[in-house]
C-alpha cells in the first residue's frame, strides 16, 4: 500500500526550514538544497509543492507571521491578560521568535525593488495593524474606558514602536536583550496611558 503524504504538512515542513535557513544565511544565500536538507525532502519534492524558490521563500514568510500570530493568540486564550502580555510576544526575546521575526526583517529590504513582495509584506502589516487595533478595543473595554477616535492613528504608533524594538532586538541582541525590550514597551505602553 502506498504511503499517504499529508501534502499541507509537508508544504508547512518546507515552510519551516526556509525559515530556519533564512535566519541562519539571510535571503540571497538560502538555497532550496539547504532547504530540503533542513526539511528531509529533495528539491525535486520542493518543487512539486512550490513552483519556484520565490514562492518557497513567500511562504516562509507567512509561516513567519503566522508563528508570531499564533504566540500573541495563545495569550488572548487566557481569562485576563494585559495588553504587555499579548504584544511583547511580538518581540524577538526566544530563539524561535528571534528566529522567525529575522525572517520579516530580511523580506522588508526585498520590498523596495519588488512590488509584489512590497504587496504582501503591506497585507501582513495590515493584519498586524487589525490585531493590535483589536487588543486595543479589548484594553478599553476591559477598563470601562471609551474607545478613543484615534484608535487608527494610535494603533499605527503603537505598531510602529513594537517593528523598532523588533529591529533593535534583532540586529542589536546583546544590547537589547529581552529585559531591556519589555522595559521599553512597557515605557511606551504607560506614556500612553495603556497600562493597569
Amino acid at each position: 500500500m502506498p504511503k499517504i503524504v499529508n501534502h499541507d504538512q509537508r508544504r508547512k515542513k518546507i515552510a519551516l526550514a526556509a525559515i530556519e535557513v533564512i535566519a541562519k544565511k539571510g535571503l540571497e544565500s538560502t538555497k532550496l538544497t539547504d532547504i530540503g536538507r533542513l526539511a528531509g525532502v529533495t528539491t525535486g519534492a520542493i518543487t512539486h509543492y512550490f513552483n519556484d524558490k520565490d514562492a518557497v521563500l513567500m511562504a516562509a514568510l507567512e509561516a513567519a507571521y503566522d508563528i508570531m500570530f499564533e504566540r500573541m493568540n495563545l495569550v488572548t486564550k487566557e481569562s485576563e491578560y494585559s495588553l504587555f502580555e499579548v504584544l511583547s510576544k511580538a518581540l524577538p526575546t526566544s530563539p524561535k521568535s528571534h528566529q522567525t521575526m529575522s525572517v520579516w526583517l530580511a523580506f522588508w529590504s526585498r520590498s523596495i525593488p519588488e512590488p509584489k513582495v512590497a504587496h504582501q509584506q503591506i497585507a501582513f502589516h495590515d493584519r498586524w495593524h487589525t490585531f493590535v487595533t483589536q487588543q486595543l478595543i479589548h484594553h478599553f473595554t476591559i477598563n470601562n474606558e471609551s474607545i478613543p477616535e484615534n484608535i487608527d492613528d494610535l494603533s499605527e504608533g503603537l505598531t510602529a514602536q513594537i517593528n523598532g524594538l523588533i529591529i533593535r532586538g534583532l540586529v542589536d541582541s546583546s544590547d537589547w536583550p529581552k529585559t531591556r525590550q519589555h522595559k521599553m514597551l512597557k515605557a511606551y505602553l504607560n506614556t500612553l496611558k495603556l497600562t493597569t
